[in-house]
C-alpha cells in the first residue's frame, strides 16, 4: 500500500510468498531505487556488485561490493544507485522472512533469533565470518529447490546467530531502533517526506524552516518532532547525508574534491574536510584513496 503526502510515496511493501515460508530473490539491475520502504518482515541484503547510498531507518552512508545488511520489520529501508556508462549490472540477492519462524514452538533452535530481530530494528552490518558463511549459503539458494533453499535458509541463520555473539561481526546502523508505523503512520510518512526533499535538494540551503514548511508545523514544533523521531538534530541529519553523498561520489568521480563538496551543499571546503573527517576519521582525500585501494 502506498501512503502519499504531496508527491513523495512512503511504500508500506506488501511481501506475499504462500508457497514458501520465506521469499528468495537474486536481482541482476541497472539500478537500486524507488522509494524508501518498509514490510513485516525481516529482510536480508547482500549486494554482490554495486554502489550507492543505503538508507536504513535515520542512517545513511555509501554501500559497495559485498554490503549484508539486515533489517529488521517495519524498518524503512532502500539502497539507491545506478550502474555507470559501461559499468556492468549492479547484481544482490535478497531475503524476506517473517519474524515468526524465530517464535515457532516446535523449532526451539530458532529462539535465539528474536533478540538477534529485536536488534535488527536498528539495521546491522553483517561482518567477518558470518558474513562468508552467509553470502554462501545465499548464493547457493539461487537456482535451489524449496526444500534445498529451506535447509539454506537454516545455515543463514546458523551464521547470523554465530555474528550476534561476536561484537566486531555486527555494526548497528540507525541511532535509534525504527519504530512500527502508528496506525495513521503520519510521523514516518513526515519523516521520510523530508528525508527524501533533503536528498533531491543537498546542493541547497536546506534550511530547517524550510522543511518545517513541508511538514506543516512551526520551526519549532518541527525540531522537537524531527529530534524525537530521528534521534538527531536537523543540521547533524543534513550534515550525515551530504557527508554520505560526498563519499559516495568519492568512491566514482574523478572530479577535484572540491566541486564534489560544492555539488553536495558544502559552502566551504575546509567546513566538509572538518565534518567529513568526524565522520569517517580521515580527510576526503584519504577517503578517495582508500576507496581505490590505495
Amino acid at each position: 500500500m502506498a501512503a502519499t503526502i504531496g508527491t513523495v510515496k512512503v511504500i508500506e511493501e506488501p511481501v506475499h510468498h504462500p508457497e514458501a515460508s520465506f521469499r528468495f530473490l537474486a536481482l541482476e539491475l541497472r539500478a537500486f531505487g524507488g522509494a524508501r520502504h518498509r514490510h513485516a518482515q525481516a529482510e536480508l541484503t547482500w549486494v554482490q556488485r554495486g554502489h550507492g547510498l543505503r538508507f536504513v531507518g535515520d542512517h545513511v552512508e555509501p554501500f559497495g561490493d559485498g554490503d549484508l545488511v539486515l533489517v529488521g520489520p517495519w524498518v524503512p529501508h532502500l539502497w539507491d544507485g545506478r550502474a555507470g556508462r559501461g559499468e556492468p549490472a549492479f547484481r544482490a540477492c535478497v531475503l524476506q522472512f517473517p519474524p515468526a519462524l524465530a517464535a515457532l514452538a516446535p523449532l526451539p533452535e530458532l529462539a535465539p533469533l528474536q533478540p538477534l530481530l529485536q536488534r535488527a530494528a536498528r539495521g546491522l552490518v553483517v561482518g567477518g565470518v558470518a558474513h562468508a558463511r552467509t553470502t554462501a549459503a545465499m548464493a547457493a539458494m539461487d537456482g535451489a529447490a524449496p526444500a534445498v533453499r529451506l535447509a539454506l535458509l537454516m545455515q543463514v541463520f546458523a551464521a547470523l546467530l554465530e555474528a550476534a555473539a561476536d561484537p566486531a561481526a555486527l555494526r548497528a546502523l540507525a541511532t535509534r531502533a525504527a519504530p512500527r508505523a502508528r496506525d495513521d503512520g503520519e510521523p514516518l510518512r513526515r519523516i521520510d517526506q523530508v528525508l527524501a526533499w533533503m536528498h533531491r535538494h543537498l546542493h541547497t540551503e536546506l534550511a530547517l524552516e524550510d522543511a518545517a514548511r513541508r511538514a506543516h508545523v512551526s520551526p519549532a514544533a518541527f525540531s522537537r518532532f524531527f529530534r524525537r523521531e530521528t534521534g538527531r538534530t536537523w543540521t547533524d541529519a543534513v550534515q550525515a547525508m551530504r557527508c554520505s553523498e560526498a563519499a559516495r561520489r568519492l568512491r566514482r568521480d574523478t572530479r577535484p574534491v572540491a566541486e564534489i563538496a560544492a555539488d553536495c551543499g558544502w559552502r566551504t571546503q575546509s567546513h566538509f574536510n572538518c565534518v567529513f573527517r568526524a565522520r569517517f576519521g580521515m580527510t576526503p582525500r584519504q577517503y578517495r584513496r582508500s576507496a581505490a585501494g590505495g
